[in-house]
Formats: structure tokens, sequence, C-alpha cells
């Protein structure tokens, strides 16, 4: 009777430890599925995690690297957008000389007649002292800038509308001492200019004829 019941025993305790063998490889084999990566989780901003099942980390990396190459354009692939203005000079530089005697006779300005673009400048430089450069008022085009030089002082304008401009040495206006530049297209305030210079030249009282000369030379 012992005997049959150690046997018995015998046949349970095995039967227990198959079983708790077979729970222990299942529920091994449960916890891998679920830590098994089954697709990739991405988030915009990060990198990728996750794989689809069956593929290694080896290939994960070697893919991410072929799609890193495929988006990333090349140097030459790169254009640009719009086309970049070119870069132009800031404008030509002229020089007008103050001159007690000159070309045209005594007290001029020296050339008497310069013809200038938009954006170009002109120094006036006192040579000999005692002369001034100022543009004369209703001789110059509407929106331009006025400009005197003061005494003996030189002066760089900068001519931003297009026309005539008539300038003088103030001091010495009754000799006819005047200046013509023309900046573009002179005649867009020609017309006004030579009307104007009919009353202006009634104050010289020598070369009263300077300015008309100046003028028809446009």
């Amino acid at each position: 009777m012992r005997t049959v019941m150690f046997k018995n025993l015998g046949k349970v305790l095995l039967l227990l430890c198959l079983t708790s063998s077979i729970g222990l490889n299942v529920l091994a084999q449960s916890i891998a599925d679920n830590i098994r990566p089954v697709g990739r989780v991405c988030v915009e901003g990060q990198a990728c995690v996750g794989a689809p099942s069956g593929e290694s980390l080896e290939q994960i990396a070697t893919r991410d690297i072929l799609d890193d190459q495929v988006a990333m354009p090349s140097e030459t692939d790169i254009k640009p957008t719009a086309d970049v203005a070119p870069v132009t000079p800031s404008g030509e530089q002229y020089e007008v000389r103050m001159l007690n005697q000159g070309a045209d006779g005594v007290m001029v300005f020296e050339p008497s007649v310069l013809q200038v673009e938009l954006g170009d400048s002109v120094t006036f430089k006192a040579e000999n002292p005692g002369h001034n450069a100022a543009s004369i008022e209703g001789m110059i085009p509407d929106g331009a800038d006025p400009w005197d030089s003061g005494m003996s002082q030189d002066i760089t304008v900068t001519f931003s509308e297009e026309g005539t401009y008539v300038y003088q040495c103030t001091p010495h206006l009754m000799m006819s001492m005047v200046g013509v530049i023309t900046v573009g297209d002179a005649n867009s305030n020609l017309a006004m200019i030579k009307d104007a210079a009919s009353e202006k030249k009634s104050a010289f009282v020598m070369e009263q004829d300077r300015l008309d000369r100046y003028l028809e030379g446009i």
C-alpha cells in the first residue's frame, strides 16, 4: 500500500514539474511578444523608434541612412530661389572750379556747362577765394534740393532730380558768374529756365549774354 502511494506521489510531483516548466515557457514567450516592437513610432522633430516585426536593428539603421541620403539634395541640386541683383556704382564724381579767370573770361565757373546723370555728384571747389556756389531759386527742377557752399568753401552735391540747374556766385552775380548743370533729360524744365533767365540777366552788369549762350548750347 505504501509502495503504491509513493509511486502515485512521484507521478504527481513529476506532473507538477512539467506543468510548471510549460507555464514558465509560455509566460516568457508572452512577455517577449509584448515587448517586441511591432511598428515604428515617429514624433516630429525626434528620431523614429521601433521596427516592423522581424526587422533587425542593423536593417533599421541601414534603411534610415539610405532614406536620409535620398532626402538630402546634393550641392548641384540646390539652386537660388531668386536672381541676385548686380551691385551698381553709386554714381560718377565731377568737379567744378570757382575761378577769378578762366576760358570764358573773368569770374567764372569751370566747366561752365556740365552734363551728368541721376545719382552723379559734383564737387564745387573754391580754387580762388572769395566765391561761393549757390543754386538760384526758381532755376532748378521741382523737388530738387537747393544748395549754398558758403564763402570760399567746397561743397559736394548729389543730383536726384532730372532737369536743368542754374547756379551762381552770389557776390559776383553782377559779373555774370553763373553756371549750368543738366541732369538726365535737360528739357524737362528747360523752357521754364529760359523764361527765368530773361529776368535774371537784368542783374548782370557785364557779359549779359553769358547765361543765354550757356542755355542755347544745351
